[in-house]
């Protein structure tokens, strides 16, 4: 699927695409990421996404995993923007949204009748204090609210919104 990340030096949009990723291209812990990528792609019923530029294809911008979980359905197992994309210094942005937006249209693809549009995930971070942070800024950024067994979801009339805000490629 073809999206739009924006280069922050330039403020200029650029040409991305999110595709299904394979394992020998799954990042790892080695390579500076948070998550072991290639490690968790090895569990049965995931699926991993990475987003890379259409003009650098097999440099991993960010990437995710989602799975149809067993009780909560449409889940998001990991999502992470590359070493080179994170914090105020990172090079693109867009990433973490048009992933979460994908994985919400896969929500709706994939989910059944009580689950479909609805994506349910965890916050990771290293502590509990970053990960707090995390889980706000996943309430104001993307609309996700806490489900009363501590996990975050986002539901279809919010995931219905970021897929219009991140997924329609206006330049076509």
């Amino acid at each position: 699927m073809k999206v739009l990340i924006l280069e922050v030096d330039t403020d200029e949009l650029i040409k991305g695409l999110i595709r299904e990723g394979n394992k020998t291209e799954m990042p790892s812990i080695k390579e500076e990421w948070y998550f072991n990528f290639n490690k968790h792609i090895q569990s049965k019923g995931k699926r991993a996404f990475v987003l890379v530029k259409e003009e650098t294809p097999k440099v991993i911008e960010g990437c995710m995993i989602f799975s149809l979980h067993e009780t909560f359905g449409p889940y998001m197992d990991y999502l992470e923007v590359a070493p080179h994309n994170k914090g105020r210094s990172g090079k693109y942005k867009k990433i973490s949204g048009s992933l979460i937006a994908y994985a919400c249209g896969l929500s709706f693809d994939t989910g059944n009748v009580e689950d479909r549009g609805i994506l349910t995930f965890q916050a990771y971070s290293q502590d509990e204090v970053s990960t707090r942070r995390l889980e706000s800024f996943y309430r104001k950024k993307y609309g996700a609210i806490m489900n009363p067994l501590g996990l975050m979801e986002i539901h279809q009339d919010r995931s219905r919104q970021l897929i219009e805000e991140y997924l329609n490629d206006k330049t076509e």
